[in-house]
């Protein structure tokens, strides 16, 4: 059988709700390039890599390098590894984070750096100082594409669900506290504990109390949703939690309040369109919120370092009940109404005339040469297992699912600090990759491309033209 030979791209998604939209945006772009896209979570879109048997496409990693082997071994199946970090965002305070999202020895197998603004770009100039700086780019974020008013068509219907499940007007918090329980606290701690040989006490002991802290103001937080519950000009308020925080447990703090629910589905655009405004405590979705054109105040007492981050120079400051009724019922200064506003987020968020999503795609078939047949059609090393080396392959993977059986029992009954929640899984992926709403998507992108689309396995989805 004669397949259509072309350049790949492999697309991990760690979290749907943050990546997966944005992520199908660039993949359509791609493929008009003439490029074949694996696009899914990245459980599966790495066995695919693993299990190839030729050395080709560009590998686009969501952002960190944790693990120098993860980067090697990556490496070693494709002609480039790119990174469109997903965590560097116009909210971060201090930029010595982009240091921190990469261990040293992992930037040697990177052959490109995308961020979302030039300020961005010239903090990693600095700061990575083990890589070529020609090698990063600021072309902006697909994600920041989205966040156009000209592009709320995606999410119309949506919007149109959420209306009809809530009718009334509502507020949107959206929760980046991260721990909102004593055991999440304690994990939270165990960890940083456990990485004093990358980082030393005393950075330790600041963590520790940032966190502390963090736990403190949720509970906080809280005592003030009540005061605002009681209030009758208050509308409802919907809590949108982080994906690491424990969501059952920010039902159990509310479930006796009636204007507050905690929702988390699907991704936060919908909910910012469908509200009446965005309450925040310096979230890269207040940003959202002011290229959307939304209304966003800053929640000043609950944010701590965050005053002098971006989404809170660009927001209105609410400090009590009052000042946040004085927001509620004010007129929304949008950002292209307020010249020093604008100003300011031009220089952190890049807003080209061509969509980010298309240039990032540009320079990334750059980055591969090799034409292929698709790569899950490619069978281990071309060639059938000999009966020795099938009952060896399936001997390892029951070792394997076996030993990770072990250690999470271990973990959930001791609490050790790799154990993550079954609860902060499951909200990162939510439904998982669906074909049809890869189709979905795509079709209200690009209504006049036909794109051909496999459900290769589960979560992993084949996009070409």
């Amino acid at each position: 059988m004669n397949h259509k030979y072309k350049r790949e791209i492999y697309i991990p998604i760690e979290i749907k709700p943050r990546e997966f939209v944005s992520q199908l945006l660039l993949s359509g772009e791609l493929a008009k390039k003439g490029l074949r896209v694996y696009l899914g979570n990245k459980k599966s879109l790495d066995k695919l890599v693993e299990n190839k048997s030729a050395s080709n496409g560009v590998y686009l990693y969501k952002g960190g390098g944790g693990s120098i082997s993860k980067f090697k071994n990556i490496s070693k199946k494709v002609e480039s590894i790119a990174v469109l970090d997903q965590e560097i965002s116009p909210a971060i305070i201090d930029y010595n984070f982009i240091r921190n999202r990469f261990v040293k020895g992992c930037l040697k197998y990177v052959s490109r750096l995308y961020l979302v603004g030039n300020e961005a770009k010239k903090a990693a100039t600095i700061v990575l100082d083990d890589f070529d700086s020609s090698k990063i780019k600021a072309l902006g974020w697909p994600r920041v594409d989205l966040w156009q008013p000209s592009m709320n068509k995606i999410w119309s219907d949506q919007i149109k669900d959420i209306k009809k499940k809530f009718p009334e007007p509502f507020i949107l918090f959206t929760s980046d506290f991260g721990c909102n329980t004593e055991t999440l606290l304690k994990q939270i701690i165990l960890r940083m504990e456990k990485r004093g040989a990358k980082k030393t006490k005393k950075e330790i002991e600041r963590y520790k109390r940032i966190y502390l802290q963090e736990y403190k103001t949720f509970l906080q937080f809280i005592d003030f949703l009540y005061l605002l519950d009681a209030d009758p000009k208050i509308p409802k308020i919907i809590v949108r939690p982080h994906p690491n925080e424990d969501h059952l447990a920010w039902q159990e703090k509310v479930k006796n309040l009636s204007k507050v629910n905690v929702v988390y589905e699907g991704d936060v655009s919908p909910w910012l369109l469908a509200s009446d405004g965005l309450l925040h405590r310096g979230c890269t979705s207040a940003i959202e919120g002011a290229i959307s054109r939304k209304k966003i105040g800053f929640l000043k007492n609950f944010a701590g370092d965050h005053c002098k981050a971006l989404p809170a120079l660009l927001s209105p400051k609410i400090t009590d009940l009052e000042s946040l009724k004085q927001w509620l019922f004010s007129e929304n200064e949008t950002i292209d109404k307020i010249p020093s506003h604008y100003n300011l987020l031009s220089k952190h968020v890049l807003f080209p005339k061509e969509k980010s999503a298309s240039l990032i795609a540009k320079d990334l078939s750059n980055l591969s040469v090799i034409d292929i047949a698709p790569s899950h059609l490619y069978k281990q090393n071309n060639r059938k297992l000999t009966f020795k080396e099938y009952v060896i392959k399936k001997l390892k993977d029951k070792l394997k699912k076996l030993k990770l059986f072990i250690g999470l029992t271990i973990n959930k009954i001791y609490q050790k600090p790799n154990y993550i929640p079954k609860f902060s899984k499951k909200n990162k992926m939510q439904s998982g990759i669906k074909l049809s709403e890869c189709d979905y998507y795509l079709s209200i992108m690009n209504p006049e491309i036909k794109y051909n689309l496999i459900e290769v396995s589960d979560n992993l989805i084949k996009i070409e033209i």
